[in-house]
C-alpha cells in the first residue's frame, strides 16, 4: 500500500479535466495549479475519509502503547483511530506477550456483573475487552500497577498534501469520485451520486479483486471463547452454551 502512483494534484488535475467546468477551473486552478483554496481538494480528503471508514482494511495499520490500569476507560483510542484490528490488544505480561479477545458489549457486561457479584469488582489479567466508539471496557479490573499494552488498529487516512500520493489501492476511483463529485457542484448529477457510486460500484470491486489486501482472516476460524480444545473434557470441541466462558 498504496499501490496508485498519482499525487494528490495529480488526481484532482485529471478530475476536473474530465468534469470540463470553466467555472470550477477558475476557482480551483484557474493559472493551471490547484490553489490551497480549491473545493475539490476536501472533495477528495472526504472521499479518503469516507472510504477508509467503509472499508478501514484497504488503509494503514497502526499500534499505539501504554498501560492498561482501570476497567473502562474513556477516550482510550487515538484520535485518528477507525477500528482495532480483531483481537489487537496486546498485553506485556514481563517476558510474554498475552492477546486478548475482542468481545460483545453484551458479553463484557455479563462478565462484569459476575465480578460484581461478590462485592468490590475482580482484580487480574484483563482476557477480553469492547470497544464503545473510542471508549475500552475491560473484561477485568487489571491488577495493582496495571499492564503495558499495545493497540494495534485501522487508521484514518493524513490530510494529503499537493504532493503526497493518497494511501488508497485505486487510482481512477478517486479521480472518479471527484470528476462526479464536480458535477454534482454543478447540478450536472443529482447529490449524492459520486458516494452511491463508490459505495455499489467500486468498493465491491475493490473487496473482489483483493486490491484492499485485507489483513483479517482468509478463513472462518474456530471461535476461541466456544472451541477450546481438549484440554478439560473430550467434548470440548463441541463448544459451551454457556455465554461467559
Amino acid at each position: 500500500m498504496p499501490v496508485n502512483r498519482l499525487t494528490r494534484d495529480q488526481v484532482l488535475a485529471q478530475a476536473l479535466d474530465m468534469a470540463d467546468l470553466p467555472e470550477l477551473d477558475n476557482l480551483d486552478r484557474p493559472a493551471g495549479t490547484i490553489l490551497s483554496t480549491a473545493r475539490s481538494i476536501p472533495w477528495l480528503q472526504r472521499c479518503l475519509d469516507l472510504l477508509h471508514q467503509e472499508f478501514p482494511w484497504a488503509g494503514t495499520i497502526a499500534s499505539t502503547p501504554g498501560t492498561l490500569t482501570t476497567l473502562n476507560t474513556t477516550n482510550f483510542a487515538p484520535a485518528d483511530f477507525i477500528l482495532d484490528v480483531r483481537d489487537g490488544l496486546l498485553l506485556d505480561l514481563g517476558g510474554a506477550t498475552k492477546r486478548t479477545l475482542r468481545r460483545s458489549f453484551q458479553q463484557i457486561l455479563s462478565i462484569q456483573t459476575l465480578h460484581d457479584q461478590g462485592g468490590s469488582p475482580a482484580t487480574g489479567q484483563p482476557n477480553s475487552y469492547c470497544f464503545l466508539g473510542r471508549n475500552l471496557r475491560l473484561d477485568i479490573t487489571p491488577e495493582t500497577g496495571g499492564f503495558p499494552y499495545t493497540l494495534w488498529y485501522y487508521q484514518m487516512p493524513a490530510v494529503l498534501a499537493a504532493t503526497d500520493v493518497p494511501n488508497f489501492p485505486s487510482d481512477h476511483v478517486l479521480i472518479d469520485y471527484v470528476y462526479m463529485r464536480a458535477r454534482e457542484w454543478a447540478a450536472r448529477l443529482p447529490m449524492g451520486s459520486a458516494w452511491k457510486y463508490l459505495r455499489e460500484v467500486e468498493i465491491p470491486a475493490i473487496r473482489m479483486t483483493g486490491l484492499g489486501q485485507e489483513p483479517e482472516d482468509n478463513i472462518i476460524p474456530l471461535d476461541p471463547i466456544r472451541f477450546r480444545g481438549v484440554s478439560r473434557s473430550p467434548w470440548d470441541w463441541m463448544g459451551s452454551t454457556r455465554p461467559n466462558l
